[in-house]
């Protein structure tokens, strides 16, 4: 389990980029595109965190460490709904 772990530590670097850095972008007075530096800032901190959580999300697919975890949840999805999934119909009610 530690072994699968070792990389979540990624997941602090987009609140380090939101958080942590704002006192030193405050200031700037550059303004790309006319906008504030630090709405800019802000913005690409969510294009960031969003390349951080999926560089993690494939990180954790290739060390296999969510295969138990999806089968556990598929089954207890499954076993949930019943009738729902093994009759053709999409979850929900609509038609696949």
């Amino acid at each position: 389990m530690a072994a699968r772990r070792r990389f979540y530590w990624l997941l602090a670097l987009p609140f380090v980029w939101q958080v942590g850095l704002v006192p030193l972008v405050n200031g700037v007075s550059f303004a790309p595109f006319g906008i504030p530096f630090p709405m800019a800032w802000q913005m690409a901190g969510v294009v960031f965190a969003t390349v951080i959580i999926g560089v993690l999300f494939l990180l954790d697919e290739r060390s296999g460490a969510g295969a138990a975890e999806e089968a556990a949840f598929i089954a207890a999805t499954e076993e949930a709904t019943g009738a729902e999934t093994t009759s053709g119909r999409a979850p929900g009610g609509g038609e696949s």
